[in-house]
């Protein structure tokens, strides 16, 4: 059983509490939220920054004994791309309370950790230390740089960047790497000291403690000044009405990428948004969808062929990995298998298939209090308030006709081909 709170714990300082005695760990989150921009790399740097040390504990080893005190608790930066906003802070887990003699202790530090991390770091001369400015800005150059060495991910990367060029959804989280070669101890200060002024919170626990203790010790650890006018996401998925476009791009890869950008005009928040679910899974989510079964498994055009869904944004990416040559091939069946289920080819046992992976996947996010972390984090910041067991009952009730028709509101917008030479 899992009891849900949600609550505010000041302006656009949101927390969400799951209460469940189902795990024998409890998860803990903290987070900035602020709008993703062209350039983002003084943000996403900050976390990493923060995580140095705090004025508490004023070093990396002083943090690790602090969470060895824990009974070996983990605490990690992280920086995340939800919707349109940039989200940059800490996650954590640790032994469950209960499973200790002082649990209640265990709780509150956990979230006292999390929120000093945020809010309290040592600084040098009224700034972060340049030593540690100079190797975080190499490690975020080498991440933003590393992204082209997943060539699978870049392409989506690639294809969404270009798709959503005028949207700040095509930002990349980490920035660019001009923008972190740029990065100076009084740039980085400013974006930290705007974002204490204007950004979202949002906090995040999962264990067998009572929301009222654990609002009580984030609430506690929160020191961030008032006046500013805090950060409100929007949800907007920019119903463009357009030809299709074409881009293509040579990159030395052994594998041509052939990646579809497709607007859906729908969210979470949509009544139809569970039968779009479902027609995903279908066309592209599963080892059973028409993607795997036709294009890749009948008529081995392609290595890989799936298909995506951001509930925050509307839009589907379809990825599929190719030889050069066969990409009209690919192409015009990845094409004809959508068209086939608009036009009513859904089967009920495609329906049924999907819809038993579907409930399943949602099913299984709920055994792991990380991937609950997420879930509500995403589901916060967009305002939605759907549980799972909620968006579970509603894909049960979806019927066949529905499906159909929520496909027909998937409109391709962008055709990108990274096309492999020289690897």
């Amino acid at each position: 059983m899992q009891k849900l709170t949600q609550r505010s714990l000041g302006d656009c300082i949101q927390l969400t509490c799951i209460t469940t005695d189902q795990f024998k760990t409890s998860a803990f989150s903290a987070a900035f939220v602020l709008p993703l921009a062209k350039e983002n790399a003084a943000a996403a740097i900050l976390p990493y920054l923060l995580y140095q040390g705090t004025q508490q504990h004023p070093s990396l080893s002083a943090l690790g004994e602090a969470l060895d005190h824990l009974y070996g608790a983990r605490i990690e930066p992280y920086v995340r791309k939800v919707g349109e906003s940039l989200v940059i802070g800490f996650i954590g887990d640790s032994i469950d309370g209960s499973c200790v003699p002082d649990g209640e202790h265990l709780t509150t530090e956990m979230a006292a950790l999390l929120t000093e991390l945020l809010c309290s770091p040592r600084l040098e001369n009224g700034m972060f230390p340049e030593t540690e400015v100079a190797s975080e800005r190499e490690n975020l150059k080498d991440r933003i740089a590393a992204l082209k060495n997943n060539p699978r991910g870049y392409a989506v990367r690639r294809a969404q960047e270009i798709m959503c060029e005028n949207e700040p959804f095509g930002a990349c989280e980490y920035g660019t790497a001009a923008g972190a070669e740029a990065l100076t101890s009084a740039s980085i200060w400013q974006m930290y000291q705007e974002i204490l002024q204007t950004a979202r919170v949002e906090l995040f626990y999962c264990g067998t403690a009572q929301a009222e203790l654990v609002a009580s010790a984030y609430q506690k650890g929160l020191k961030l000044p008032e006046g500013g006018k805090r950060y409100c996401p929007q949800i907007d998925v920019c119903r463009v009405d357009r030809e299709p476009r074409t881009v293509i791009e040579e990159m030395p890869v052994g594998q041509g990428k052939l990646t579809l950008g497709l607007r859906t005009g729908l969210t979470g928040a949509d009544a139809q948004y569970p039968a779009l679910m479902l027609f995903t899974s279908v066309f592209g989510g599963y080892t059973g969808s028409r993607l795997f079964c036709n294009v890749r498994e009948k008529l081995s055009l392609c290595y890989y062929a799936s298909a995506v869904l951001d509930k925050l944004k509307g839009i589907m990416m379809v990825a599929s990995g190719i030889e050069n040559e066969k990409y009209e091939q690919a192409f015009t069946e990845i094409q004809r298998q959508l068209e086939d289920l608009c036009n009513g080819g859904l089967t009920q046992e495609e329906l049924d298939d999907a819809r038993r992976t579907v409930i399943n996947n949602v099913r299984s996010m709920q055994d792991s209090p990380l991937s609950l972390e997420q879930y509500w984090q995403r589901q916060s910041i967009a305002g939605f308030t759907q549980t799972p067991e909620e968006l579970i009952a509603r894909l049960e009730r979806v019927e066949r006709g529905q499906v159909i028709m929520a496909g027909r509101h998937v409109n391709l917008d962008l055709i990108y081909f990274m096309k492999g030479v020289g690897a």
